[in-house]
């Protein structure tokens, strides 16, 4: 009886996590055709009213997990959904390999060290420093980072959800700022710092930013994990 309550628990909180987010994406809709409100909005302001939800209804972290983790394996089949833009802007993408080497490997090495060198500065706690090495790349990589290195997930993950809505919200305006007009190099810029959030407001923008921000948050979740399994 205990396990089918249980069970039931896990559930009702996964029906619950969705609708909200579907809730919210509509309302972002709504004031997105009519003010340009950003379409990623919905996410964190969702999380915000699922974590007051939950603190309100009695429940934990460790509870909401459980069924957390039925929602998050839906990140895997997302992350390659983004394929398809890549697959339009294919020859555009091969004309420029040098530039998605580039971006792939600066974005990884200054992300990780930039992380430790504010954690030697800052006397930061080395699980709490091992738990943010993999803020720059999508969620899926980042958890399994986080594993390797002995952080913990829950970190990581908020690590990476921040960057994201940072990347988003100012990435554009600062590339703008400096002159830089090319999809391209936007999407690149973007897509290696700041992920999956990041490359669906390009995607807003243009399919060429999005395609490179598709091929660049892949290949630099990839060296990432490379480059943090020899340094550590």
């Amino acid at each position: 009886m205990k396990t089918d309550l249980c069970s039931l628990t896990t559930w009702l909180w996964v029906f619950a996590t969705v609708g909200i987010y579907f809730f919210c994406y509509w309302i972002n809709l709504y004031f997105y055709d009519r003010f340009r409100i950003p379409k990623f909005t919905s996410l964190y302001v969702a999380s915000i009213i699922i974590a007051v939800i939950v603190y309100f209804c009695g429940g934990n972290y460790a509870q909401y997990d459980a069924s957390g983790k039925v929602v998050s394996w839906l990140l895997y089949p997302t992350t390659v959904a983004l394929a398809i833009p890549l697959y339009k802007n294919r020859y555009e993408i091969l004309r420029n390999l040098p530039e998605v080497a580039t971006a792939t490997i600066v974005s990884s090495v200054v992300s990780v060290s930039s992380t430790c060198l504010i954690a030697y500065i800052t006397n930061l706690d080395e699980v709490l420093k091992n738990s943010l090495l993999s803020k720059c790349v999508t969620t899926p990589v980042a958890i399994e980072i986080a594993k390797m290195v002995g952080g913990i997930e829950g970190i990581a993950v908020c690590s990476v959800c921040i960057t994201g809505i940072i990347g988003a919200f100012c990435g554009h305006a600062i590339l703008n700022f400096i002159g830089i007009k090319r999809n391209i190099t936007i999407g690149l810029a973007i897509g290696s710092t700041s992920h999956v959030i990041g490359t669906t407001r390009c995607l807003e923008k243009s399919q060429a930013q999005a395609a490179a921000g598709a091929l660049v948050l892949i290949t630099s979740a990839l060296f990432t994990a490379f480059f943090v399994s020899i340094v550590f």
